[in-house]
């Protein structure tokens, strides 16, 4: 029997087969990308400029000989440094999670690369510069508040941000990944204006309803279960997300003091003690509030709804999330990107004049 046009049944079959033409397309996309990535080898590439300058390496941006219009962000990791840091887990963990990752609100690992003395990680070039900067910046970024307030963002600038974090938020916990290092740092916007996670170091799968003990993370944005070693889980990155939140509207963390161990106290005397000011509209400061619960269990996006509490709330009411998945919103900023080689949305940095690194053969980057 035939069903009629525009029947709930129809509709339904018509999106299904829709979805599945999706999940095609997408498999497809994600072979060819591996296969043609495989079949790459560093000396394929020129490097054109530095990116970042980190304590394990550099950030490099590269450009494939064979094509310039192509280009990437070239991780590179002193090996040894891993070593002597005891990070090779953090490092084995960022790089099985990213080269997995497929979600346009996480920046893209597309392979790896080694030597004796290095590792190279292989990912999506982003050129609209780090989130904190343009934070830093803002008083002279058009579209950008104009305020006492040194650095911060208008309420609609924090929301797309914030939008844009909930997505990645919302795939990574999805496949029972937490984060733990959110940060405006952490942050990087593509030549469209969107924002991307990046550096997944501190990143792990736990599963789902498992927690883990690690004390990782920046201390303006730790949860108060990480410092009194309770165990944590993807509620801790919640609470990062209300603290995100808070500094994009003021420029500065809720919790501030001149050194960790006082960050850490006045972190433990909890959201309510924190005076907020009066830049920060009413139902923002109910979003922070409820993402910065001192205990895990209350907070927004771990209760029964999970994530879609969080955009179901006012703060968010009229928020296209359809439009920002499917990259047709409009960002509050676009950046100044002018070619696939334009670095001028980043910070400057001085050449790489070290000594290169004692070689490290000890074998824990299999792997790679």
């Amino acid at each position: 029997m035939l069903t009629p046009l525009g029947s709930s049944r129809g509709s339904s079959h018509f999106h299904a087969s829709k979805r599945l033409l999706f999940f095609f397309i997408k498999k497809y996309r994600y072979e060819a990308e591996a296969a043609f990535f495989g079949n790459l080898k560093l000396t394929d590439f020129n490097i054109i400029d530095t990116l970042g300058v980190g304590g394990f390496g550099r950030v490099e941006l590269v450009q494939l000989k064979s094509d310039e219009g192509k280009t990437f962000a070239m991780k590179i990791l002193k090996k040894r440094h891993i070593v002597d840091t005891r990070q090779q887990e953090h490092i084995r963990s960022e790089k099985q999670i990213m080269q997995s990752a497929h979600s346009d609100f996480i920046v893209r690992l597309y392979r790896t690369f080694k030597d004796s003395k290095y590792l190279y990680m292989l990912m999506e070039a982003c050129l609209g510069g780090e989130l904190w900067t343009i934070l830093r910046d803002s008083k002279t970024t058009p579209g950008v508040t104009q305020n006492v307030y040194k650095g911060s963002f208008e309420d609609s600038t924090t929301r797309f941000y914030t939008a844009c974090v909930v997505e990645a938020f919302a795939y990574l916990h999805s496949k029972g990944i937490i984060y733990r290092d959110l940060k405006p740092e952490n942050l990087i916007l593509d030549h469209r204006g969107y924002a991307k996670l990046v550096d997944f170091g501190f990143a792990k799968k736990i599963g789902f309803g498992k927690k883990t003990w690690t004390f990782c993370g920046t201390p303006e944005y730790v949860a108060p279960e990480i410092i009194l070693n309770k165990g944590h889980d993807i509620s801790a990155d919640y609470w990062s997300l209300g603290i995100l939140m808070y500094e994009l509207l003021t420029g500065s963390p809720p919790f501030s003091g001149p050194d960790p161990m006082k960050t850490y106290n006045i972190i433990l005397r909890g959201i309510d003690m924190i005076e907020f000011p009066k830049k920060i509209t009413k139902n923002a400061a109910n979003l922070i509030k409820k993402l910065c619960r001192d205990n895990p269990s209350e907070r927004l996006g771990n209760l029964k709804n999970g994530v879609k509490d969080i955009q179901k709330h006012k703060w968010f009411e009229g928020f296209n999330w359809e439009g920002l998945r499917k990259g047709t919103l409009t960002p509050p900023i676009i950046p100044s990107v002018a070619s696939p080689t334009d670095t001028s949305n980043f910070d400057s940095f001085p050449e790489d004049n070290d000594d290169p690194p004692p070689d490290d053969n000890s074998g824990w980057d299999i792997d790679f």
